[in-house]
């Protein structure tokens, strides 16, 4: 490791080498050796053209959206907003929260931009002069169109500049960390909704079928063409090398516990709209990474999403500082519920997936299908103060799978994992927000918090306040 370093200072700089995680110096320095070997003539397979993502100072403050049901003059504000902006022509309920949320994304969205706004010129620039990326970088099927990407939500910046570019901004106060970004892997191995007390709901709620909610399945491809979601799921943005038109599995049987439409294998929130955000493809090697996922996520804030459903991970959860932790926990305050899957490391203790151990965020820990039992693969707290995750709900085993949505039609065994006891969670939200839609993420939380079922033989490190309820 130190060699490493050494290198990163002697080509780049003390700056940059102090900036540096360890897994970049170490990348950094098999490039050096790959481009030496090959000036000396030495063949060698080419060095895989990797991304640095930089890491900018402390977030600006974000304003939490605030529980506009509990405000004495709600229906006046109400009036007052319905005066500005006319209702929904197809009969989508006017929220108020949408404005203010509107309002607050814009502040903060801003604010990170001014925090990054210097280096990301500088940087562009150098990529278009003197410095800019190598051939093979912009041919690259990996590589976005632009080379230089921000995010706002957690303030960090992906580029596939060269190196000795980025040396020329380490000076930079605003600049925090160079690092590496990480590849995002799917909560799964490969409904039972009466023990989470939905048929007695939905006798009880007839009217509740989630219309008017949007959900960001930020996963797999959802197949368009499934007869049970056709007419309710939009592709909003790619972030893998794989096209659009190869839809996955994973990402379909999540879109389908959600929001299935269909008399036999209905899913939670028949009625609502489905985002489709790819971030893994149909196989793990095209699979976004880290910025990515905080993409995805900050790009369903700014669509409106009202609810977001990751059934990934991107490595071990931390103290609720990663990259994509600080993503989710600002896209909370900013009003999108986001769904977290516990992941499938379990029993062993300090096991959740990141982003589990971010702020505010419902977690989701599995069952078998009857939701008698958690499961051994379910990963266990603690992480960042949590004991585990919030709730569990079923998510099947290698004995009794999930049934859902299948990409080529019909419905089948999807599997089984806390990928998809997540979205049952996905879905009970959905219900809630058509029933009200002006709650915000940590009303909806405190409500599926309410009444949920402890489980024997099973601590808090595994399920939380227990198996979500209901009826």
């Amino acid at each position: 490791m130190s060699a490493a370093r050494a290198d990163v200072r002697q080509v780049l700089g003390r700056r940059v080498e102090e900036k540096a995680s360890d897994r970049y110096c170490l990348a950094f320095a098999r490039r050096n050796r790959a481009v030496g070997s090959e000036t000396l003539g030495v063949v060698q397979a080419a060095a895989p053209v990797v991304a640095t993502v930089v890491e900018f100072t402390g977030p600006p403050p974000t304003p939490t959206l605030p529980r506009l049901t509990e405000r004495t003059d709600w229906p006046q504000v109400r009036a007052a907003v319905e005066t500005l902006t006319p209702p929904d022509p197809a009969g989508s309920p006017l929220r108020l929260r949408t404005v203010v949320r509107q309002k607050y994304v814009e502040d903060t969205r801003s604010a990170a931009y001014q925090v990054m706004g210097q280096v990301y010129q500088e940087v562009e620039r150098l990529s278009g002069g003197l410095m800019k990326p190598a051939a093979e970088v912009i041919g690259d099927p990996e590589i976005p169109t632009s080379v230089t990407q921000l995010c706002w939500l957690n303030q960090t910046m992906r580029t596939f500049a060269p190196p000795e570019a980025l040396s020329e901004v380490a000076a930079s106060d605003t600049v925090a960390a160079f690092d590496l970004p990480r590849r995002l892997y799917a909560d799964a191995d490969v409904p039972n909704h009466r023990c989470i007390g939905l048929p007695a709901f939905q006798q009880q709620h007839a009217q509740l079928t989630g219309q008017g909610v949007t959900i960001a399945v930020i996963d797999g491809e959802v197949a368009l063409s499934h007869p049970a979601l056709a007419g309710r799921v939009v592709q909003r943005r790619n972030y893998t090398p794989e096209p659009w038109g190869n839809p996955s599995p994973h990402g379909t049987a999540v879109g389908g516990i959600i929001a299935a439409a269909d008399p036999l294998f209905a899913g939670i929130a028949p009625g609502a709209m489905i985002y489709s955000y790819k971030v893994l493809a149909t196989t793990p090697l095209g699979n976004g990474d880290d910025f990515s996922g905080a993409r995805a996520i900050q790009d369903a804030v700014e669509d409106g999403a009202d609810i977001a459903n990751c059934s990934w991970g991107a490595g071990p959860a931390g103290n609720g500082t990663s990259r994509e932790a600080r993503a989710a926990a600002t896209a909370w305050s900013l009003g999108l519920a986001v769904v977290k899957s516990a992941g499938n490391q379990g029993p062993d203790p300090r096991t959740m997936t990141s982003p589990a151990d971010a702020a505010g965020i419902v977690v989701v820990g599995a069952t078998d299908v009857d939701g008698l039992q958690v499961q051994d693969y379910s990963s266990r707290g603690s992480a960042d103060g949590k004991p585990g995750p919030d709730v569990v709900a079923p998510g099947g085993n290698a004995a009794a799978s999930i049934s859902c949505c299948l990409v080529g039609g019909g419905f089948g065994n999807a599997g089984y994992g806390t990928s998809y006891a997540a979205p049952h969670v996905s879905g009970l939200l959905t219900l809630f927000l058509h029933e009200d839609p002006e709650l915000v993420p940590d009303q909806l939380k405190e409500r599926l918090l309410a009444t949920p079922h402890l489980l024997a033989n099973a601590g808090p490190d595994a399920q939380g306040a227990g198996l979500v309820f209901v009826g």
